[in-house]
């Protein structure tokens, strides 16, 4: 009984990363199609202002349910550990749950860029496709390690972790209107995206040459 609650909350992380990417995509498509989709010259200003209200919701409710959701995660770990309730259940889904949680809005993001600007942001994407591909590699490896958890989180992780969130928070609260757009702030949240792909691969590298006994958990 001890576990429902702390499996729940990962759970429930899980589940809110798809939705959050989906919320991001529609908070932009709505908008972008309606001033610039082929049907656009028959739009009203009254529709694409509509348009755009609406597109706000979605981006509004993605901003909320990502920090609900990021909040999970420290949440459980917390109800984890005091009321000792490890689960394999919860060991095997918190890691997924995490790494869906920071690469399917990445990955949303560029794919975003792609769709509606004709080509990728190779400056986002690189990044991106290092920090989603650690990740998915070191999950396979957690998930078959005969070591369990793992040693302890290292600090080195820990600021990973936590630059990965940000990298994902900036993007999704970017899109909303009362943020005012800068350039100060775009190259802002691109060098924290690459500081964030630079600390995932040294933490992947760490992982990979650690001995099977010392295996950071991530």
């Amino acid at each position: 009984m001890k576990t429902m609650i702390p499996n729940a909350l990962t759970l429930a992380r899980f589940l809110l990363a798809p939705i959050v990417a989906w919320l991001m995509w529609k908070g932009f498509s709505i908008p972008h199609f309606a001033e610039y989709g082929p049907n656009a010259m028959n739009n009203s200003p009254e529709t694409i202002a509509a348009a755009e209200a609406l597109g706000t919701k979605y981006q509004l409710w993605a901003a909320i349910l990502f920090v609900v959701a990021a909040l999970t995660d420290l949440f459980d770990g917390m109800a984890a550990r005091a009321w000792n309730a490890h689960s394999k259940f919860g060991r095997i889904l918190d890691p997924i749950a995490d790494k869906a949680l920071v690469g399917l809005p990445l990955l949303t993001y560029v794919g975003m860029h792609r769709y509606f600007q004709g080509e990728f942001n190779y400056l986002i994407l690189i990044p991106v496709l290092i920090i989603v591909g650690r990740d998915i590699f070191i999950t396979i490896l957690r998930l078959f390690a005969p070591d369990g958890e793992g040693a302890p989180v290292s600090n080195l992780a820990k600021y990973k972790t936590a630059l990965e969130l940000v990298a994902v928070a900036m993007p999704i609260f970017m899109q909303l209107p009362w943020i005012p757009a800068s350039s100060a702030l775009y190259w802002s949240w691109v060098i924290i995206l690459c500081v964030a792909a630079l600390l995932s691969a040294i933490t992947g590298l760490g992982y990979l040459t650690a001995s099977p006994t010392s295996k950071p958990k991530d």
